[in-house]
């Protein structure tokens, strides 16, 4: 790790036209853009101009329960999209979305060492263990995997690719003309993985890249996916619901990697509505938020977030506590789960009521930030220096317009306080979050 001044990380949570749920609706999104790669790189170069660490694409592998999501959400397989820009891009870093619990970690550690490699060690790796029974049943199974199982499938998974990453040296290839030699003997190592979950024989059929192994994103909130983000992860996205509870995941995530000898970098998301002025930017939430429609599959989603059957419930029903699992009992987003079950107990929510919170300003458990350009980099240097972030996952509400605001708004105020860099100083994403190379 170099010396440098501690600054902010930057990541774009590109989302197709936008995080809120009725941005779509907005005549200022590009919902007509929604297929088109020159639009995904021309966000990806709206970002690399603000001299962002990331961009970042979030992904569940089953159409999400309303059809109005289908597209308004990143449609696109997330390491092709990725790839894709690589080749209009020339810093910034690239991280798709895997999961752990369907994925393959071969197939998963080649696809992304090929996708550093081919973009000079931009690479990193988000690793979800998914959730719901919708996934499964695109994966060969009728119900999701068990939370504890699923969590011991993943800590496997990220010691496999960080294994098959490092199964070749950094000097392995030598490409000796006159001696004949291609590959330094020695220069590659089988790993011969053998866990519960997997047997990989290895090694990995690509090189290294130029920062030594990709990145290792997580993103879990509950017990289980905070301590495997401490012994594996390079970065966290983490939830953002108030500043206290905020900081005491910043101090758990710190706590358990430093006692592995570690550190990680810790990102909050937030969803910033950021205008020229106070009351520019609340126009903005006002024009967003009065296109709401309403959601046929409303309940229907909400219920696969809560674990219950809710047909033949209506929206003015009150919430059936009764019915709900226990949290240690829930298979699918324990920490979700939790919040939503709070909501629902101690506001007395009728199902409708508790459905609104699945389309608010912010996706559930996130920070929606609302304000002039000052305003949203006091905030952001609020959390920086008071140990809650060391940076932010960034999902804007409405795209274009959102990513570019930000850009041309706010970057500069929290460049002039020494906050975020004026230029890259690296050329991989290692480089640009300050930790360490993948040597090991």
């Amino acid at each position: 790790m170099t010396t440098r001044p501690r600054q902010l990380s930057l990541n774009f949570n590109i989302s197709g036209v936008g995080h809120h749920t009725f941005a779509w609706r907005h005549p200022a999104s590009r919902t007509d853009r929604a297929l088109d790669l020159d639009y995904y790189v021309e966000l990806a170069r709206v970002a690399e101009a603000g001299k962002f660490d990331s961009i970042f694409i979030a992904d569940t592998p089953a159409l999400r329960p309303d059809p109005n999501d289908a597209l308004a959400n990143t449609p696109f397989e997330p390491i092709t999209l990725l790839a894709a820009i690589a080749a209009s891009t020339t810093r910034i870093g690239l991280i798709p979305t895997i999961s752990t619990s369907y994925g393959d970690p071969f197939t998963v550690a080649r696809q992304i060492a090929s996708l550093d490699l081919l973009s000079k060690g931009r690479a990193g790796v988000n690793l979800v263990t998914s959730a719901g029974d919708a996934v499964a049943r695109n994966h060969g199974r009728t119900r999701h995997i068990e939370h504890a199982d699923r969590y011991a499938r993943a800590r496997e998974f990220a010691e496999i690719l960080q294994r098959l990453w490092t199964s070749w040296t950094p000097d392995a290839v030598v490409a000796d003309r006159e001696g004949g030699v291609m590959i330094r003997p020695g220069g590659i190592t089988p790993i011969g993985y053998r866990g519960d979950h997997f047997q990989v024989a290895g090694p990995l059929n690509v090189p290294r890249s130029p920062q030594g192994r990709p990145v290792i994103v997580q993103a879990g909130a509950s017990p289980a996916g905070i301590d495997l983000a401490a012994a594996y992860a390079d970065a966290v996205y983490a939830r953002s619901m108030t500043i206290e509870e905020t900081r005491g995941t910043y101090r758990a995530l710190k706590q358990g990697a430093a006692a592995r000898g570690r550190d990680v970098k810790v990102l909050p998301g937030v969803v910033p509505y950021v205008a020229a002025t106070e009351k520019e930017a609340r126009e903005l939430v006002r024009e967003i938020e009065e296109r709401r429609i309403p959601n046929p599959a409303a309940l229907t989603a909400l219920g696969g977030l809560l674990g219950v059957d809710l047909t033949g419930y209506d929206a003015d029903d009150k919430v059936p506590l009764h019915l709900l699992p226990r949290p240690e009992d829930f298979n699918g987003s324990v920490t979700g789960f939790v919040e939503l079950r709070t909501l629902a107990a101690e506001g007395d929510l009728t199902l409708g009521e508790l459905a609104g919170h699945l389309t608010g300003l912010a996706p559930l458990g996130m920070w929606a930030l609302v304000g002039d350009p000052v305003r949203v980099a006091d905030q952001l240097q609020y959390w920086f220096e008071h140990e809650a972030a060391d940076g932010f996952n960034l999902m804007m509400p409405i795209a274009p317009g959102g990513i570019e605001a930000f850009v041309a708004l706010v970057v500069p105020i929290l460049q002039e306080r020494g906050l975020v860099r004026a230029d890259y100083e690296g050329a991989t994403l290692r480089s640009h979050l300050d930790i360490e190379e993948g040597t090991a």
